[in-house]
């Protein structure tokens, strides 16, 4: 395979998750600005639904598609050396797997992945019971308790919340 084309795979494979990255933070960026300075709380106008994704999917290209140029461009520069370099496929490998791991530990860190946290367990377990609330006591007044509370917000039941049975 030619340099140009593995250097291509080179830039473009960690460029896709950079470019995915900056994307979602452009956007976000650009939510908020119009949140706060330009629609607010009113409802926004229905064009923004589709101008959005659309928009966020051109940066995204873009991004990416200069990463890839850019892998070409340098991939073809070092075509004269007939030789491998190894530290450039290791740089590769890591700029790929270091995004992937910071959102992995961020999603775990936030809830999204891992165990329940002691309120998600108390509200499923209030649910399931066809409760329509629940609630737990101020984490620092020491009682681990979950409360089950009826539609006009009077507790029904109050059990500990090591007894609830976090598979279920």
């Amino acid at each position: 395979m030619r340099k140009r084309y593995l250097y291509s795979l080179l830039f473009g494979i960690p460029g896709f998750i950079i470019s995915v990255v900056i994307s979602f933070i452009i956007f976000g960026a650009l939510a908020g600005v119009l949140w706060i300075y330009v629609f607010g709380d009113n409802p926004w106008p229905s064009f923004i639904e589709t101008i959005f994704p659309a928009l966020f999917a051109l940066v995204f290209l873009t991004l990416w598609t200069i990463t890839i140029v850019a892998g070409f461009i340098i991939g073809k520069r070092l075509e004269k050396n007939q030789a491998l370099n190894k530290k450039h496929i290791l740089v590769s490998i890591g700029v790929t797997i270091i995004p992937i791991l910071f959102i992995a530990l961020f999603q775990l860190r936030v809830g999204n992945i891992g165990p329940k946290s002691d309120g998600e367990r108390c509200s499923d377990f209030c649910s399931q019971r066809g409760y329509p609330g629940s609630g737990m006591p101020p984490e620092d007044s020491g009682e681990r308790n979950c409360i089950c509370i009826d539609n006009s917000g009077v507790e029904i039941i109050k059990v500990p919340i090591d007894s609830i049975d976090p598979s279920k």
